[in-house]
């Protein structure tokens, strides 16, 4: 079974021409998904004219890859991050994220793509009763640190997932993003403003220092910066082999042609996230999960579908959400797991706080990786960040 594009992606695209020869930059970013033009936009505040390199294209990796969540928080469900990193922690990582979207919003209309957010809400749904009591318990949690959250009782759930005694958690402030039409929206604009962007062009070895700067060798060719920031989550373990707490994993996703029947009013998560699914406004679903059922061999940078979780995948779609649409789509993102699980953000060691990344957010990435490029952009070009610790690890 082979991977096809995403529904992301699956639209028509003329790339940017690749890298070809040498050249020099004050600052060269490794990535152009979320993450990198994140630094990207940053570092052109502060007056910073980047060069930006992708393997592929603009949210051809992990950003366009991904269930189009547009979602706050970082991996653990937040009465879980408590209990983790402390209330204080968590509580600072949640509204980084929050001011973070209102950013994001703020940005996209600016580029004219405001339109490709919808802000429907997210609704965790409890798989079980055992599920049900941490549902309540992440309620519980935000109502005591202030943070918005409604607690959706069966009978009010959307009528595909009522089950005896299921409830759900509805925040209000999250939704779903299209995010290849975003991100590629943010690229022309970051080019009007000066950035320069070379898609095609793969990285082939961690950059590496060369005299005063650090050269960053592709397969068209190489760029010498006097910084770099890494911006790849799914290559972030073979470019930063620092990074020895991230492993790259693949999460299998599947799309379906239209159905006619409104079934999911908003994005949904069910079974602790394991599972998640949207409906879009033409009706298409696009629908992921059961990367647990690929168990060790979903630790792999290779883009290839795992058969039995797309079958899995494939009856759930039926079985559990009533939807005999056929599937279109069927499509793997490779992302990195922290097994903190805290996403890396800042100097990487031993490259004289010349090198910088942003990564490994357990497939959450598409706000924190916003939030963690504006962070490695701000400490790229000043040296410092007033959130500069904030994926520190901790231990409460």
């Amino acid at each position: 079974m082979q991977a096809t594009a995403s529904i992301w992606l699956d639209e028509p695209y003329t790339p940017r021409p690749p890298l070809e020869g040498r050249l020099s930059s004050e600052i060269c970013i490794v990535g152009a998904g979320i993450a990198g033009l994140s630094a990207a936009w940053r570092m052109l505040e502060l007056g910073v004219r980047p060069v930006v390199l992708d393997a592929l294209t603009v949210a051809g990796g992990a950003t366009g890859r991904n269930g189009g969540f547009f979602m706050a928080g970082v991996a653990p469900r937040y009465d879980e991050a408590c209990r983790l990193w402390g209330p204080e922690v968590a509580a600072r990582r949640y509204r980084a994220t929050l001011d973070s979207q209102l950013d994001m919003l703020a940005i996209a209309g600016e580029v004219g793509a405001r339109d490709q957010f919808r802000l429907t809400g997210v609704l965790r749904v409890a798989y079980d009763a055992a599920e049900a009591e941490r549902v309540r318990e992440h309620h519980a949690a935000f109502q005591r640190d202030g943070f918005a959250g409604e607690l959706v009782p069966e009978g009010a759930l959307p009528e595909v997932l009522q089950r005896p005694g299921r409830i759900g958690l509805l925040t209000p402030h999250d939704g779903a993003v299209h995010p290849a039409r975003w991100l590629r929206a943010l690229a022309r604009d970051l080019e009007r403003r000066g950035a320069r962007i070379h898609e095609g062009t793969r990285v082939v070895q961690p950059p590496s220092l060369n005299g005063h700067g650090v050269q960053v060798l592709t397969d068209h060719g190489a760029v010498l910066a006097e910084r770099v920031v890494i911006a790849a989550d799914g290559a972030l373990p073979s470019l930063v082999p620092a990074a020895v707490h991230a492993r790259a994993r693949r999460l299998n996703m599947l799309a379906t042609a239209p159905d006619q029947q409104p079934r999911l009013p908003c994005p949904v998560s069910i079974r602790d996230g394991y599972e998640y699914a949207q409906q879009l406004p033409d009706g298409r679903v696009a629908l992921g999960g059961f990367s647990d059922l690929d168990g060790p061999a979903s630790y792999t940078d290779r883009e290839e579908l795992s058969v039995s979780v797309q079958e899995r995948l494939t009856r759930y779609l039926g079985e559990d959400l009533g939807v005999s649409a056929p599937v279109t789509h069927r499509w793997v993102g490779i992302v990195s797991y922290a097994q903190d699980p805290v996403p890396t953000c800042g100097p990487v060691p031993g490259t004289e706080d010349r090198v910088l990344a942003a990564g490994g957010y357990n497939g959450t990435g598409h706000v924190q990786g916003f939030l963690a490029g504006r962070i490695a952009a701000e400490l790229a070009v000043t040296g410092t960040s007033p959130q500069a610790d904030l994926y520190a690890r901790v231990v409460p």
